[in-house]
């Protein structure tokens, strides 16, 4: 009687080690890939909320007009393309390696209609601004966030 294992044994258990060891470093990579993913949502979540208070505390220049800006960059285009207007950028320090935040706005006559030619100029003739913040992220330009948010006369949406 011989003591020991065969081949055949030897082969089962090393393919079934390598297995279970494949599925735990795989299992590992995917947590990693979601924790990352989660880490991004949350600094993105972090970065709108920053933008939003920032455009909440800017006054609305019909009340009184003093030339302020800062609501974003304006554009008389309804879909703004993310990743393509160097003029929006409105990152915040300490974030520009890794993020890019970005707001439009668009200006809107009493009539609803978009007012074209829109400018900084112009806000004290519109009766409704739409600010789109976008935060992207920098090397793929993929949006991680949008909000759109609109501002009237007298109040923050």
């Amino acid at each position: 009687m011989k003591k020991g294992f065969s081949i055949l044994e030897l082969t089962i258990a090393i393919f079934l080690i390598a297995a279970v060891l494949g599925t735990v470093l795989l299992l590992m990579a995917a947590n990693a890939r979601v924790i990352s993913h989660a880490n991004e949502l949350m600094i993105s979540s972090a970065l709108v909320q920053y933008q939003v208070d920032i455009v909440k505390n800017i006054d609305f220049p019909p009340v009184y007009f003093n030339n302020q800006d800062g609501f974003g960059y304006e554009t008389p285009d309804e879909n703004p393309v993310p990743g393509a207007c160097t003029d929006a950028n409105f990152t915040p320090p300490g974030y520009e390696k890794e993020y890019r935040v970005e707001r439009y706005v668009n200006g809107y006559k009493a009539d609803g209609s978009i007012i074209t030619n829109f400018d900084s100029t112009q806000y004290d003739t519109a009766m409704l601004l739409k600010i789109r913040i976008f935060v992207l992220r920098k090397k793929d330009n993929t949006v991680l966030m949008k909000i759109v948010s609109f501002i009237t006369r007298n109040t923050f949406y």
